[in-house]
């Protein structure tokens, strides 16, 4: 077992981490990665994996997949996921704020939040490594028959900038129950506490080349999702991202592909909703990460019958969030930038186009002279086809519709190409239960939204995506049923 004495500070992640060391990148080329809160660099020396990188992780991941790696037990897997947990129950803090200097988010949100999700993905997946039972099936027609679950192989990981840790154990944690073997790509915006994370894996009892981390930008996710011996991808991101994963996944060798899109989701607030419930939920659901998250709720919808009054204070709340804006390593801070400088000019482009098709009320410029903070933005009534309306804006902004009934309520929510959560407030439960069968979303909160458990399944319908994440579906996802017919 590796020691693990400290978290490489930010001038030492200059290396990628192949098979259990940090190695340098075949190419001279680097990636350069900025802190949202005033453009600084934070650091210039980022490598780029190129076609020699990604084959030494390959082979690497296949060398440990067929020899130490094959030969855990499933205690051994859970002791491994449970080492890992102490180990990052000691260091975790150090690594999250890594990345808060390249994605802005806030260091408030690390102790509960982010430490608590990430906690619960490893020990919930230190307890499934011997509990994913197969199949017996009697020999009335003469042969027995027997399915059992086996481990895909080498699989690799694209994530997002928002949650670069958190997702990178999301997906790490049922891969490796299985018995597979990871390659991780983080986001080119925030890679720093990925490649910080990685030695831990071997410090936890993991064998090398069992875990590694590969950087670069879209051209190394492509060297991935191409690779004809990775058998497994999971990709978390961005629509347009996701459909050219999926089309490299099909062309290469029909690699097994897991997406998690985009959203625009819808949360429905009936008059006999607890207000102060519905608006806590719904105004935490745009403001956590500045709004930069797939299940933000950015479509509010509100029964004419309460509409003055949520609205009101739905703005009140919205505009008071701005005194919670501020440098995210402060710990009184609750709402850090955008990412980067792309994502300002995005959404700001947006909000401009919105003032010509939607009522402002609230927001809409941005926060302070340097940097890249937008302060809460609240559209009201936008047009059927406003831009704001229809498309992800991956930013603190709000629209908020009145319905009157039902099944106007219904049309809107589901009129999208999104289908990745949805919110329904009432203390009906009837009507809780008719609207969580017809809303048309992966996941339905009920009297909350924009949550996900790790127990359940997590993911979305239509354009949001392909399979699911969390409990026990995430497990299926990295195996492979094999029939063993005997006669």
């Amino acid at each position: 077992m590796t020691s693990f004495t400290a978290v490489p500070p930010v001038s030492e992640l200059t290396k990628l981490y192949i098979n259990g060391e940090y190695v340098e990148a075949k190419s001279d080329k680097k990636l350069t990665v900025y802190n949202p809160k005033d453009d600084s660099i934070v650091s210039d020396q980022v490598p780029i994996a190129g076609v020699e990188d990604i084959d030494a992780a390959v082979d690497a991941a296949e060398k440990a997949f067929h020899g130490p790696w094959s030969q855990f037990s499933a205690a051994q897997r859970s002791a491994c996921l449970r080492k890992l947990a102490d180990l990052l129950n000691e260091h975790l803090i150090e690594i999250l704020t890594l990345d808060t200097h390249t994605t802005g988010n806030p260091v408030s949100l690390m102790p509960t939040r982010e430490k608590t999700y990430i906690m619960s993905h490893l020990l919930y997946y230190a307890g499934w490594t011997d509990k994913l039972r197969g199949d017996y099936f009697p020999a009335d027609d003469g042969f027995v028959k027997l399915v059992r679950h086996e481990p895909l192989g080498v699989c690799a990981g694209i994530n997002p900038f928002n949650a670069p840790v958190a997702t990178l154990i999301m997906k790490a944690a049922p891969c490796l129950a299985t018995g597979n073997v990871l390659i991780i790509k983080p986001s080119e915006k925030s890679p720093l506490g990925s490649l910080a994370v990685a030695p831990l894996f071997e410090a936890a009892g993991f064998p090398k080349g069992v875990f590694q981390v590969v950087t670069g930008a879209g051209e190394t996710g492509a060297l991935l999702a191409s690779h004809m011996r990775i058998r497994k991808i999971s990709f978390t991101g961005s629509v347009p991202t996701g459909k050219k994963i999926q089309i490299a996944a099909a062309q290469s060798n029909l690699k097994r592909v897991t997406l998690e899109l985009g959203g625009k989701s819808p949360a429905l607030v009936f008059e006999d909703a607890n207000l102060d419930n519905a608006l806590t939920w719904t105004v935490n659901a745009i403001l956590n990460r500045s709004g930069q998250v797939c299940v933000a709720a950015s479509r509010v919808y509100v029964q004419k019958s309460i509409a003055d009054k949520f609205i009101a204070e739905y703005k009140a709340r919205m505009k008071a969030a701005v005194d919670g804006i501020g440098d995210p390593l402060e710990k009184a801070t609750l709402m850090g930038p955008l990412v980067d400088k792309g994502a300002l000019e995005r959404v700001t482009a947006m909000i401009e186009r919105g003032k010509t098709e939607a009522e402002l009320v609230i927001g809409g410029v941005r926060h302070g002279e340097q940097g890249c903070f937008v302060e809460p933005t609240v559209f009201l009534n936008p047009k059927q086809d406003a831009q704001i309306y229809t498309d992800e804006i991956f930013g603190p902004v709000a629209i908020v519709k009145t319905f009157e009934t039902e099944e106007e309520a219904l049309q809107m929510a589901n009129n999208t190409e999104f289908g990745l959560m949805s919110g329904v407030f009432t203390r009906d439960i009837n009507r809780a239960m008719r609207l969580s069968a017809k809303l048309d979303s992966g996941v339905v909160g009920v009297n909350c939204v924009s949550y996900m458990n790790v127990q359940a399944p997590f993911g979305g319908r239509k354009q949001s995506g392909i399979g699911r994440e969390f409990g026990e579906y995430a497990l299926r996802g990295f195996t492979e049923p094999k029939t063993i017919l005997i006669k």
